[in-house]
């Protein structure tokens, strides 16, 4: 009877250690969750129910914030504003129509995460929309009266009213990537040259600083292929070099505008980046495992190189968003 109790004993034991390392496998680190309670909430796209959604994470939990009416519908282009209460993208629904969406202000009401959604405009081509205010956008977009495309593209103001264009191409080069600084009073963007039929331009690639009240303007990033990120609430521009290290990393650096200096902040195998408003916390997606079809959302805290994987999700095409304050 004594080898019978001892022996229900062990096996006991060992489901009871079974169960809690799974549980343990299954649960957050506790680092994570104190990282996230330091840093704030971060929004990213994942998927819902096999459709493309919008999600805001913080330590607490996620909650999505938008999802697309069906399978078919993707979201392209998210950027979150400078004040982090609204989000800007674009929906394609694969017919070459796209719908420009300003989602916010987001907050946190009952203890979930929620955000009105207003329907901007419906255009033909474009993307990267960029915050101006609650009713209207900045983005890079082609000629909207011309039936044909020649592959250029301007940044233009849209409105539920209105469209303006705000660059001039000259029909020689695209205009992608816009950036507004804190201020609301600049934007930055991509001048990309056409090529001739040899594959050859005049021009160099560059960014543009676009003074939006005055209209002058002035080059940077001149005959250098970056791409770039987000202009950040300290007056900086978070940019990443095309190309790669010799051991294969992205380098991400800061840029000011003003003193035209570089600072290198991080390097890792990864796409996109985030900072926090106080330029701490680092976000980017990274393949899981290396090489993978499948992405994970890692933050770093730059000062302690403490590093976390957020989403652990085996969404083949999670994208990062931004913070959200």
């Amino acid at each position: 009877m004594i080898d019978i109790f001892r022996s229900l004993q062990k096996r006991t034991y060992l489901l009871l250690l079974i169960l809690v390392s799974f549980a343990s496998l299954q649960a957050i680190p506790p680092e994570a969750n104190g990282m996230m309670t330091e840093m704030g909430a971060i929004a990213y796209i994942n998927e819902s129910d096999g459709k493309d959604a919008i999600y805001v994470r913080d330590a607490a939990s996620s909650n999505v914030i938008f999802t697309c009416a069906s399978g078919n519908v993707i979201i392209l282009t998210p950027s979150v504003s400078y004040d982090g209460k609204y989000i800007t993208f674009v929906v394609d629904n694969g017919r070459n129509q796209k719908t420009i969406h300003i989602l916010g202000p987001i907050q946190k009401l009952d203890n979930k995460w929620q955000a009105h959604d207003l329907e901007v405009m419906t255009v033909r081509g474009g993307a990267w929309p960029v915050f101006k205010d609650n009713q209207s956008v900045y983005m890079s977009m082609p000629e909207q009266t011309s039936i044909s495309n020649d592959g250029s593209s301007n940044i233009y103001r849209i409105s539920s009213e209105e469209i303006i264009k705000i660059s001039d191409n000259q029909g020689v080069s695209s205009h992608i990537w816009p950036l507004i600084n804190p201020t609301g009073d600049a934007l930055i963007y991509r001048n990309i040259p056409q090529t001739d039929d040899m594959g050859y331009t005049t021009e160099p690639v560059k960014s543009v600083i676009l003074n939006l009240e005055s209209g002058s303007s002035d080059k940077h990033f001149v005959d250098q292929f970056v791409y770039l990120e987000q202009w950040t609430s300290l007056g900086e521009i978070l940019f990443s070099f095309r190309d790669k290290d010799q051991n294969g990393n992205r380098i991400y650096a800061l840029y000011n505008p003003e003193s035209r200096k570089t600072r290198e902040i991080y390097r890792s195998k990864s796409r996109q980046g985030a900072l926090t408003s106080d330029s701490k916390f680092l976000a980017t997606i990274r393949p899981v495992p290396e090489g993978s079809p499948q992405f994970d959302i890692f933050v770093t805290d730059l000062i302690s190189k403490t590093e976390i994987n957020l989403t652990q999700s085996p969404r083949q095409s999670e994208s990062l968003i931004g913070w959200i304050r």
